[in-house]
């Protein structure tokens, strides 16, 4: 499946980390430009470090990849239907 993000944007949530963080580099692998989000808490979920995203874009970029950092927090959005 080569190729079936290429050119595309991917969000990851969580993507300093763990899982997240491998989604996030195959996902720059496979050739989609990566927004790499995560708000760098603690496992406690206590904190924010913006150090975990940016080592992640970090990666990607020595890699020739595309992408970018975002510690913004989505616990809390709430999504509006039109009635």
């Amino acid at each position: 499946m080569t190729g079936m993000v290429a050119g595309k944007v991917a969000i990851v949530t969580g993507a300093g980390r763990g899982i997240g963080r491998g989604i996030a580099l195959t996902m720059a692998r496979e050739g989609a430009a990566v927004v790499v989000c995560d708000i760098g808490a603690s496992l406690e979920g206590a904190g924010t470090d913006a150090s975990p995203a940016q080592e992640v874009v970090d990666e990607i970029k020595r890699s020739g990849g595309k992408a970018i950092a975002s510690t913004l927090s989505i616990a809390g959005q709430q999504r509006r239907h039109p009635a």
